[in-house]
């Protein structure tokens, strides 16, 4: 056993997170891909996760009077709950909702006018996609099933061959963490503001009936608690049954502005808001306070920008401010200063890595601080594993018709992205990081330019617009570290972990391509959601149409997003109290944060003036307030949700 003193993982908490992972993802399904309604994946926190954790708490509960033994332990709950977040995230609106209908849209919309089947078909693997028009046929117009013989024959190959994708992934994601867990909890000592909230009510709930009483169960038991729940349950109930039968009263806690004239309509695209979420509130208080200032105040200078840029006539020109051109320049600054300060760790790594006998070099290692003890696995273990799972990417790339040079440049870009992304979550949580557009296609191809990457690597490369376009709302990179955390923190055995998560990958991807399937020849792909999909082929076929160049303007913009990111995190450097942090600006410049900033906004006013009048002190009072608005909006929330699988209502927008 590779840490006796930590407490087992249960076969109990592990069956019970397999159990509840093919209904969590049928849940995550009909909420974002059915109804289209609140996407329990677009934000850090998902709440559909909570909502489960909440109920087994009271399960608990219950369990706990009537015979104590069977209750369950915080590392039982915070298991099942790592275990759901990972699953959920391949379920999520980003990833399985897209790669799904990837393997069939590039044939089921080729036309005889688009010259889909002449440009691109003979570059897509047979063994990754289903082009048989009969079989397509249920699944884009519905009133089917996916349960006859053509049908399952068609998909089993394909959807077999990318869950397994998705565990060599997820494996891989798993391996890099082990590598930056310690130096980012224990040597930088990163809040992990996201990993808090389970954290505390599970501890809480795990001391209820102790004769201590500690500071969480105080904590979960305050007044303030139950009093920002019940408002945030009332807001939430009102705003949801009016949306279900008008004769009902609400406040409303959402509304956007069409801005027809000139050059304010630059804002239509993403769109002004104003958002009163509880739950939004609540996250937003929870995050450091410079965090929370730079999200609001750069979603409004992104605004500002798009403004100049109409006034001037640069947006029809020159496309300013060109948000994901710059974004891509943003991340890739802030991973370079993430290597940069943890340099020291990272030499160590590779010593301990490429030393003989996997040890470092110090001749006491029980004495070294950067040593691989109590890991989850030895470094030398997580760094094959990293090689191994990068190899094994680059085969199925390989075999899938992509060059080497290529693919090695894409997933090297995906997996630096990846981190960042973790960095980000660790350090500041901030309650969404939708970072649309950014990723290492579009990167690849303002640097190289189509016509020099080749059409068959476009083609395979759009097979991934899963991976790259639009999951890094949801990803599971941070899910994970924020497990191992938790793992240390509790003090549960973060090796078995490890191969949980590895099998919630598995049986969530599973699910939820299943489920994907199931739903679309009852109800139709296109009677939900497909464009999302359609999108990586009508962008390919733009692109083998019109080869092009590399970008000059858009490495332009991206080196202006790379220096203007430099410049604030040197300015933070160099002066403690600077405000702006350019994590707000990358996560704070597309759609999500349109219902996101003004939640922020008030948040950081109300904790501004707490901290100025009362101090931490009195911050530290507040807190059960806020944490009640976000499980008040949950448990509404949720709850609303099932009610309208069960007797066929649908809420359009729930609460966020």
């Amino acid at each position: 056993m590779r840490h006796p003193s930590k407490s087992p993982i249960t076969l109990r908490a592990t069956l019970i997170g397999i159990l509840l992972i093919p209904f969590n993802s049928y849940w995550v399904l009909h909420l974002s891909y059915i109804w289209d309604s609140n996407r329990p994946t677009s934000l850090a926190l998902l709440f559909n996760v909570l909502f489960t954790l909440l109920v087994l708490i009271g399960f608990s509960a219950v369990l706990r009077r009537l015979r104590p033994t069977l209750a369950f332990t915080q590392s039982e709950l915070l298991t099942i709950y790592a275990m759901l977040c990972q699953a959920s995230v391949f379920a999520g609106r980003d990833m399985l909702q897209v790669l799904v209908p990837l393997m069939g849209n590039g044939f089921w919309y080729a036309t005889t006018e688009n010259e889909w089947a002449q440009l691109f078909h003979q570059h897509l693997p047979e063994w990754l996609v289903v082009g048989k028009q009969e079989v397509l046929q249920g699944f884009y117009k519905g009133e089917s099933t996916f349960y006859l013989q053509t049908n399952m024959q068609a998909w089993l190959l394909p959807t077999l061959i990318w869950v397994g994708f998705c565990l060599v992934i997820g494996v891989t994601m798993l391996c890099l963490n082990v590598l930056l867990r310690k130096q980012w909890q224990e040597h930088e000592r990163l809040t992990y503001p996201i990993a808090q909230l389970p954290y505390e009510i599970t501890r809480a709930a795990s001391n209820v009936g102790n004769s201590v009483r500690t500071t969480s169960h105080l904590f979960f038991n305050k007044r303030m608690m139950v009093v920002g729940l019940c408002i945030a349950a009332v807001l939430n109930l009102l705003y949801s049954l009016h949306q279900i039968d008008p004769v009902f009263p609400t406040i409303p806690l959402y509304r956007g502005f069409r801005l027809p004239d000139k050059p304010w309509s630059a804002m239509n695209n993403p769109g002004f808001r104003i958002s009163f979420f509880p739950f939004a509130i609540g996250v937003g208080f929870l995050i450091p306070l410079d965090l929370g200032f730079s999200c609001w105040f750069f979603h409004l200078f992104w605004h500002f920008q798009r403004i100049v840029g109409e006034m001037f006539g640069w947006r029809g020109a020159i496309g300013f401010p060109r948000e994901m051109a710059q974004i891509r320049g943003v991340w890739i600054a802030l991973f370079l200063w993430t290597l940069w300060m943890g340099r020291a760790h990272v030499k160590v790594v590779l010593q301990t890595i490429f030393s003989r006998g996997g040890v470092t070099l110090r001749k006491h290692p029980s004495k070294n601080p950067l040593h691989d003890e109590g890991e989850a696995l030895r470094y030398r273990t997580a760094g094959i594993g990293v090689l191994v799972g990068f190899i094994l990417i680059m085969a199925f790339c390989l075999k899938a018709g992509m060059s080497l040079w290529f693919a090695g440049l894409f997933f090297a870009l995906y997996f630096a992205m990846s981190i960042t992304i973790t960095r980000i979550r660790a350090e500041l949580g901030p309650p969404a990081h939708d970072l649309y557009n950014a990723g290492p296609d579009l990167l690849l191809t303002d640097a190289f330019g189509t016509r020099r990457i080749g059409n068959r690597n476009l083609s395979v490369m759009s097979l991934f617009f899963w991976l790259n376009h639009l999951s890094y709302r949801a990803h599971p990179m941070p899910h994970q570290l924020e497990g191992l955390k938790l793992a240390h923190q509790t003090r549960f055995n973060p090796t078995q972990l490890l191969w949980v998560l590895a099998i919630a990958i598995f049986v969530g991807a599973l699910s939820a391509a299943w489920g994907h399937l199931h739903l679309s020849y009852q109800v139709g792909l296109e009677q939900a959601r497909s464009w999302y999909a359609r999108a990586a082929f009508n962008r390919l076929a733009g692109w083998l149409y019109n080869p092009t160049e590399t970008s000059v303007s858009g490495m332009l913009y991206t080196t202006g997003g790379f220096a203007f990111a430099v410049s604030l995190l040197l300015l933070r450097w160099r002066f403690v109290q600077w405000p702006l942090h350019p994590v707000g600006y990358v996560v704070s410049s597309w759609w999500t944060f349109t219902g996101l900033w003004f939640p922020l906004l008030i948040s950081w006013i109300v904790k501004r003036i707490l901290l100025s009048t009362g101090g931490v002190r009195l911050y530290r009072r507040s807190i059960p307030f806020f944490i009640g608005l976000v499980i008040g909006d949950v448990i509404v929330a949720s709850i609303i949700s099932i009610l309208g699988l069960i007797f066929d209502f649908r809420v359009v927008y729930l609460s966020w």
